[in-house]
């Protein structure tokens, strides 16, 4: 894959940390330029700097909420004067389930929240972005769903909700742009140790065990095994794959039965990675 984006331009949401930044090496490898946006102003633009050290590629940063809309249209400009229109997309923007209760017992706010981010950012910014892809007659875009975009969990409706509803916006793009070379695809990532995850497995919300075990596989993934196949997804070749939901999870959402042994369990596996991120997609 290695150049097969050279002289292309990639944006990848939630590039500071977990599945973004990984995301984000993984096309400045295949020689993209990038364009890079999270919340925090100041390690984004650290980011930008440690890619362009790291890849030798052109790399810049802005500070974006992709829940507001004058701001995700301010960043878009910037970086397309910085480095030129996207033709790749990556909507790796997220939070996680703040409350974890049954619907009627949160408030309203968290679901709002939820939907804001992940559908109403990730469409907005493929919105900011597909007149260029067009006009360029080529374009990749990626969503970043989850396992709960294809199953559900209970007291995470806000969750589950936006996850599904990304599966339906990338089919609907998928659709309306198709005649235009430009793919649009979801990954949906079962439980992955991005920063945000590891912090909640050490103050004890979540269960590394618990999950781990019900994962054919018997680990969680590492944010580098997502990003191989979101790069897949992007690469020129990929032309003839568009409308697609890629589970990367270990087997979770394949697996009927969650009380079978399956045998021992592999040790963790630990994925490098450069610190927390308040927006960061995971399961």
């Amino acid at each position: 894959m290695a150049g097969t984006l050279a002289g292309r331009v990639a944006l990848v949401t939630g590039a500071a940390s977990g599945i973004g930044l990984a995301t984000a090496r993984a096309l400045g490898r295949m020689g993209a330029a990038l364009a890079l946006v999270d919340l925090d102003a100041d390690r984004i633009a650290a980011t930008a700097a440690q890619l362009r050290a790291e890849l030798a590629v052109d790399a810049v940063g802005e500070a974006c909420d992709v829940a507001d809309p004058e701001t995700c249209a301010s960043a878009h400009a910037a970086l397309e004067r910085a480095v030129g229109p996207p033709s790749v997309l990556v909507s790796c923007a997220g939070i996680n389930a703040q409350e974890i209760k049954p619907l009627h017992e949160q408030s309203f706010a968290h679901f709002e929240r939820m939907i804001a981010i992940h559908v109403h950012g990730s469409a907005r910014m493929a919105a900011l972005c597909v007149p260029a892809m067009r006009a360029q007659r080529f374009g990749r875009i990626v969503h970043i769903s989850s396992i709960l975009g294809l199953v559900a969990l209970p007291w995470r409706a806000g969750y589950t909700t936006a996850k599904h509803a990304l599966v339906g916006l990338t089919r609907a793009l998928a659709l309306e742009n198709a005649r235009y070379g430009i793919t649009v695809n979801a990954v949906a990532p079962g439980y992955i140790l991005t920063p945000v995850l590891e912090e909640r497995i050490r103050k004890g919300i979540l269960d590394y065990d618990r999950y781990a075990e019900r994962t054919p596989v018997g680990r969680w993934g590492r944010p580098e095994e997502v990003a191989r196949v979101i790069a897949f997804l992007c690469e020129p070749d990929s032309a003839f794959i568009t409308g697609a939901v890629w589970p990367v999870d270990g087997g979770w959402t394949m697996r009927g039965d969650p009380g079978d042994d399956l045998g021992p369990r592999p040790e963790p596996v630990r994925g490098r990675d450069d610190g927390g991120s308040r927006q960061q997609s995971s399961a």
